[in-house]
């Protein structure tokens, strides 16, 4: 699993955050109840996100939450980063504590290149991205139908010959 459940509810918060209006403040209880979490749970993940100052928090009358800066500029490591202090990749693929170069697991030398694939999408894309693919998702081809030939080496059913 490389996202923490808080990961993900930020980043669900966040695609909210950057598909509403320009000055919209989104109240706490509508992004808590898009994101399928209790608004005690959300308040701790924004608290993390306004400290790092991805998020913009207001109280008082009209209060509510707004992105705080541009989702293009928003880049999903540093979400990641803010909310669970970097990726579950950089750890042992089997979990064991002693692994490393000088000391590698059995699959370490196979895992590097998968966890340096990973780095490179989640420093690549941005929320706008994210924003754009849940907007618009790639198409889904159908399903082939099934062969309705018979293989040659196959006689048809009922003992017909060809």
């Amino acid at each position: 699993m490389l996202f923490h459940r808080s990961t993900e509810v930020a980043i669900q918060a966040l695609i909210f955050l950057a598909q509403q209006a320009p000055g919209k403040l989104s109240p706490t209880h509508e992004i808590a109840a898009q994101a399928g979490v209790s608004e005690a749970y959300l308040a701790k993940i924004l608290q993390r996100l306004t400290s790092a100052g991805l998020v913009r928090a207001f109280r008082g009358s009209g209060k509510g939450v707004e992105l705080g800066r541009p989702a293009e500029e928003l880049r999903l490591a540093s979400i990641i980063d803010t909310v669970q202090g970097g990726l579950e990749s950089d750890k042992c693929v089997l979990g064991l504590t002693i692994c490393s170069e000088e000391n590698p697991c059995p699959l370490h030398d196979e895992w590097l290149p998968q966890r340096a694939a990973i780095h490179q999408m989640v420093d690549g894309k941005s929320l706008a991205d994210l924003v754009r693919i849940c907007q618009h998702p790639p198409a889904v081809l159908p399903p082939v139908a099934p062969s309705q030939s018979t293989p040659d080496n196959l006689e048809p059913q009922g003992g017909e010959s060809r």
